[in-house]
């Protein structure tokens, strides 16, 4: 396979192409670009998130800022893929350890949701905030034990309870380090024109909504909210309803792959007519569920499909909250500009007397344009 010259860092940190980031880098490129349209990053979050140690080193020594981001800053780029490696390196050279991405979630949070114990005990012992909470206010101790992991959990909820010489700690590098070889096999993969789906994905058999492998059992929902394309389009193929759930009132397929930002899903099942408005039994829709914890870059143009397929931007769950309302408490412009314009009413009442536009924040970066969004909506 022939591979095009790279043609901006971005290009070369994807083909896994040091020797022209040196070049593109000796010809003037800015090793601070922050790209928020095609590559939506930082050439440093670029190499982070790609586990380009080479890459990383070449861009520190041009001096790229640690901390710079256009969605996610390189240390949190790092820690979600399981760079201990990297996370280490970053620290070291002075990156702040509380920096956070655009959903609130700082390396520390990030690190504790995945169950990387290694990496969180890096971030504590260089200083970082284990109060510091996401843009919902759910803490890194707590986020941990909701996904099960209890020991690490407790270490953040006090570290003396888990000391360096604790039996937990010797087995607390396999789940970062499993990690970390997987996505750096998909950019290898990726680089040299290689099939990663073709070469790790398992052979799937399937009954009605359930898909097996050898390896794991998941409902047509899961099968949704992992992304795989592929295989929502087999089981649909093969009659399945779109809306089909093991469970009366459990999240559709459509929902769960709104949640996930599965895009290529969403847009699959919109054009099954997977409907867009069903509730679950807590009276939740998939736009309700693709703004739970939303990223402008992945979940805006999952909330602008499911708009344009017809759904209500004011459709109220059984606690009363509209779509706008999770827009606004996650402070995202782009989002409630979307729903806005979708004819979302941010002075509609629920029963209690409240309105979306009450949890517009009141300060913030983003606080001044939600604000004239808003008043603009009034006029």
């Amino acid at each position: 396979m022939e591979i095009d010259t790279p043609e901006n860092l971005f290009a070369a940190i994807e083909q896994c192409n040091v020797v022209e980031v040196e070049n593109l880098l000796a010809k003037g490129a800015d090793p601070n670009e922050v790209d928020v349209h095609g590559y939506q990053s930082t050439p440093l979050a670029y190499a982070c998130s790609h586990g380009d140690e080479a890459a990383v080193r070449v861009l520190l020594d041009a001096k790229a800022d640690l901390n710079a981001a256009a969605f996610e800053p390189p240390l949190v780029a790092a820690t979600k893929h399981g760079f201990a490696n990297l996370v280490t390196l970053l620290v070291k050279a002075g990156a702040d350890v509380n920096v956070a991405d655009e959903t609130g979630a700082s390396a520390l949070w990030t690190a504790a949701a995945n169950g990387f114990a290694d990496i969180a005990r890096c971030l504590v012992e260089a200083g970082a905030n284990r109060e510091q909470a996401d843009n919902d206010g759910k803490l890194p101790a707590i986020v941990a034990l909701e996904n099960g992991h209890a020991a690490l959990s407790k270490y953040l909820s006090e570290p003396t309870s888990l000391p360096s010489t604790h039996s937990f700690w010797r087995g607390s590098k396999k789940r970062a380090r499993d990690a970390a070889k997987e996505r750096r096999t998909q950019v290898i993969n990726a680089a040299t024109g290689q099939s990663a789906s073709a070469a790790a994905e398992p052979e799937w058999t399937f009954s009605g909504g359930i898909a097996k492998s050898q390896w794991v059992t998941q409902d047509f929902p899961s099968v949704a909210a992992s992304g795989n394309v592929d295989l929502v389009r087999r089981m649909l193929d093969a009659g399945l309803d779109p809306d089909w759930t093991q469970f009366k009132g459990n999240p559709t397929g459509l929902m769960q792959a709104a949640l996930s930002g599965a895009l290529d899903v969403v847009e699959l099942l919109l054009a099954r007519h997977a409907k867009v408005n069903h509730r679950t039994d807590k009276g939740l829709t998939a736009l309700h569920m693709a703004l739970f914890k939303p990223s402008a870059r992945v979940h805006g143009p999952i909330v602008r499909s499911l708009l344009a397929a017809g759904a209500d931007p004011n459709a109220p769950d059984n606690e009363g909250q509209r779509p706008l309302q999770r827009a606004l408490t996650h402070a995202i412009p782009a989002l409630v500009q979307a729903l806005l314009e979708a004819g979302a009413d941010p002075f509609i009442r629920d029963r209690a007397g409240r309105m979306p536009a009450d949890w517009a924040p009141a300060d913030g970066k983003h606080a001044g344009a939600i604000r004239d969004l808003l008043e603009a909506a009034r006029k």
